[in-house]
Parts: C-alpha cells; sequence; structure tokens
C-alpha cells in the first residue's frame, strides 16, 4: 500500500512540474489587456501567436518570426521577459562542452538567450532521454550562463 501511495505522490508531482513548465494554451481573450497590449508594442507583425497560462498571472507568448526563430514572451507582475530559442547547430561550444564536463549523459532539450530587464543570459535546460524511442526526459537541470558561456549557477527541476 505504501508503495502505490509513494507512486501515485511522484506521478502528481511529475505532472504539476510539467504543467509548470509548459502551462496551458489559452484564448487571447484570457489573457490580461496589459499583458496583449505589452506584446503588441514589442512585436507588431507576429503572426500565429500562442498564448499560454503558465502560473497564475504569469503568460507566456510564443511565435516563430519571419527568419523561423522560435521566441517568446512572458509576462508577469514582476515584468516581462524574452525567449529566442537557439537552433541545436548554433549552441555555442564552450555552454555544449560545460554542460557534458559536469553532467556526462545529458542532452541538451532547450537553450535559449534570456533578457530580463536589459541584461542577457543563456539558459538551458539539460536531461537524460528516458529511451530511445520516447520524447520524455528525467534527470531535468536549468542551467544559467553569462553571454561569453561562463557558467552561473543551476536548478535541479
Amino acid at each position: 500500500m505504501k508503495k502505490v501511495l509513494v507512486f501515485a505522490v511522484a506521478v502528481l508531482l511529475g505532472q504539476t512540474m510539467l504543467f509548470a513548465q509548459n502551462g496551458k494554451s489559452v484564448s487571447e481573450k484570457d489573457v490580461p489587456e496589459r499583458y496583449i497590449k505589452d506584446f503588441n508594442r514589442q512585436v507588431n507583425d507576429a503572426k500565429n501567436v500562442e498564448w499560454r497560462l503558465i502560473d497564475t498571472l504569469i503568460y507566456d507568448a510564443c511565435y516563430t518570426n519571419d527568419k523561423g526563430t522560435k521566441t517568446a514572451y512572458r509576462f508577469s507582475p514582476k515584468g516581462m521577459e524574452t525567449r529566442w530559442y537557439v537552433d541545436e547547430k548554433y549552441y555555442p561550444h564552450a555552454i555544449v562542452t560545460k554542460i557534458q564536463e559536469m553532467h556526462p549523459g545529458f542532452k541538451i532539450k532547450e537553450l535559449y538567450a534570456l533578457q530580463i530587464k536589459n541584461k542577457v543570459t543563456y539558459q538551458a535546460i539539460v536531461g537524460q532521454r528516458k529511451g530511445l524511442f520516447t520524447k520524455k526526459w528525467k534527470k531535468m537541470h536549468l542551467m544559467n550562463f553569462e553571454t561569453d558561456s561562463k557558467f552561473i549557477d543551476e536548478i535541479e527541476l
């Protein structure tokens, strides 16, 4: 009975982490008007914008620009942050090397340049693939790097 209870709690926590990471897709009409106005001030030609509810009063606006770069704006009461997702072929070599040194066998799930209040850093979400034919990940970490690829810190997700 204890094993079933522990397993149920683990599954619930795993789903909560997944929801917190990806959020829930919402219609633009469900997004606070100030966030929509801020987004339109930043980007006036975005097409196919997907709004996601991340947490209470935290929303992401995701889209792909004309050059094919995936971009996301996160709006919250604390302010706005911008993410420019980096294609795998453009990953900075120093960051890839540092990740391999610190976590052998880990792969980069996502790498993006993050701008918060005019400070730009790189963030990498890394982990291990659960299986060969699955898109699921385990042992996830969020690693922060300076723009010159110097390691700052990491958080276990």
